[in-house]
């Protein structure tokens, strides 16, 4: 972004969201708590959300779909106007219809 002139704030720790102007970039764990007019939520893939680190026939594994599920609505339920969702290759199994 920084050499396509492109003015933004990577969001970590407590920095503050208002500090400057400009594309706000941030983890989905970061946004909770913040509201933003348009949000990008890019890359979610099925290799990506849910995070891999337990097998589904893990006897863990509901409780982990469930926070990685939650993650995910938090993360897009930050935008006031509009909301993009972008994946590449094999999407997330959340993004499908029910």
């Amino acid at each position: 972004m920084r050499n396509a002139g492109i003015e933004h704030l990577y969001l970590k720790g407590d920095t503050p969201e208002y500090v400057s102007t400009g594309v706000r970039l941030a983890t989905m764990h970061r946004v909770k708590g913040l509201e933003f007019p348009h949000v990008f939520v890019a890359g979610v893939n099925a290799d990506t959300i849910p995070l891999g680190i337990l097998d589904p026939a893990d006897p863990e594994w509901p409780e982990h779909e469930l926070r990685e599920r939650c993650l995910l609505h938090v993360a897009t339920s930050r935008a006031r106007e509009t909301l993009t969702v972008t994946s590449y290759g094999l999407p997330s199994p959340f993004l499908r219809n029910s």
